[in-house]
């Protein structure tokens, strides 16, 4: 059976860490330019503390999950997992999907791993962002936490100036009377926001690709649309080591090599249609529970906001459901595409953001 483990060096994790650390936004290129020092250093503070406490999970900082990311941020533009060169390539003013890491403090507090940008026809020819956080859990009560975080940002007048948007941390007593630091979230009534699920906000975005020509201002992005998108470990693995290169054929042989080759293209297939169908069905799921709430459910919220996150909704509830429409029409006349479509329904990461989907946002269970 392929261990995934036994030819993966310490090389892989630091050429990855260091190409994403290169893209990833730096706070303190944001003082002063975009926020007040002071306001970036409370961000900072916080996020360092959180990372004390034990709801962080460290697990492992040199694990496979910054691996994954690249990986995964890889396939779906080289792969052109969406579909757009078929779908918008007649279309001279469109602009195909990039993918941007994001800050740690995004990533711990907006619960968000990478942003990806389009520009077509569904969008209007606009700029519009969307979040993915990636999964490979299957746990029902962190399934359930990471669908059902609201959308919130900034802070309202009246909170003291070094208190950081993200909350504070406080000494406590574990189980055993030592002491523990604890982090809690600044209270939804004095932050910003449409304080639903489905979508999520960046403070800290940097097109680090394009700085001359931004794909959007650097800064803090209100709202868009936020996808929770994964696949079972066996597939991650696999991916994770990569193609098999020339060396790799050279050192074991044309048929490991073929074997190896075969297994990682499977992967692939499997994890693009994991992916197709999570963000297809949450962007419906999502412009439902936007389209039936009812007055006293929108009464708090900015109107300007509600209609900005119900057009972007829209837009990629067509995106998505125009590139599932492609890869399942390429899909009959491909046995190998049918067989990852085919496994996409059984996969068991893929099983459960389709439940929670359905359990947050048409059954509003986030609200109950």
């Amino acid at each position: 059976m392929f261990n995934p483990n036994a030819r993966k060096t310490v090389s892989d994790y630091e050429r990855v860490e260091n190409t994403l650390a290169e893209l990833t936004p730096d706070p303190r290129d944001f003082e002063e330019q975009v926020y007040p020092t002071e306001d970036v250093r409370s961000d900072v503070k916080q996020l360092d503390n959180y990372r004390r406490t034990p709801e962080y999970k460290r697990g492992g900082e040199r694990s496979d999950a910054k691996l994954l990311e690249k990986t995964f941020t890889d396939m779906v533009e080289r792969g052109d997992w969406f579909g757009e060169e078929e779908a918008y390539g007649d279309d001279p003013d469109y602009l195909a999907l990039i993918t941007f890491p994001t800050a740690d403090i995004d990533d711990a507090f907006n619960h968000i791993d990478v942003i990806g940008m389009i520009s077509n026809e569904t969008t209007e020819h606009e700029t519009m962002p969307f979040a993915i956080d990636l999964t490979y859990n299957t746990d029902n009560a962190k399934m359930a936490q990471k669908f059902r975080w609201r959308h919130v940002y900034g802070k309202k007048p009246g909170v003291p100036e070094e208190v950081s948007e993200f909350g504070d941390c406080y000494m406590d007593k574990d189980y055993y009377g030592r002491d523990v630091l604890r982090g809690r979230a600044l209270s939804l009534k004095n932050r910003y926001g449409l304080k639903v699920p489905g979508f999520s906000s960046a403070k800290y975005f940097e097109d680090k690709n394009n700085p001359w020509d931004p794909m959007h201002d650097k800064g803090r992005i209100d709202v868009m649309p936020r996808f929770v998108v994964g696949y079972s470990t066996e597939i991650a693995d696999v991916l994770s080591v990569g193609m098999p290169s020339e060396e790799y054929r050279k050192r074991y042989g044309e048929e490991d090599f073929l074997r190896r080759k075969m297994e990682y293209r499977n992967a692939e297939r499997r994890a693009k249609w994991c992916t197709l169908l999570e963000c297809r069905e949450q962007a419906c799921d999502i412009r439902f529970m936007l389209e039936h709430m009812d007055s006293e459910e929108t009464k708090w919220m900015n109107p300007e906001e509600l209609e900005k996150a119900k057009k972007q909704i829209v837009a990629m509830d067509a995106y998505f459901t125009k590139a599932v429409e492609l890869a399942t029409q390429k899909a009959q006349d491909d046995p190998e595409e049918m067989a990852a479509m085919n496994y996409a329904d059984r996969d068991v990461v893929r099983q459960a953001t389709k439940h929670h989907s359905f359990e947050t946002y048409v059954a509003k269970g986030w609200s109950k």
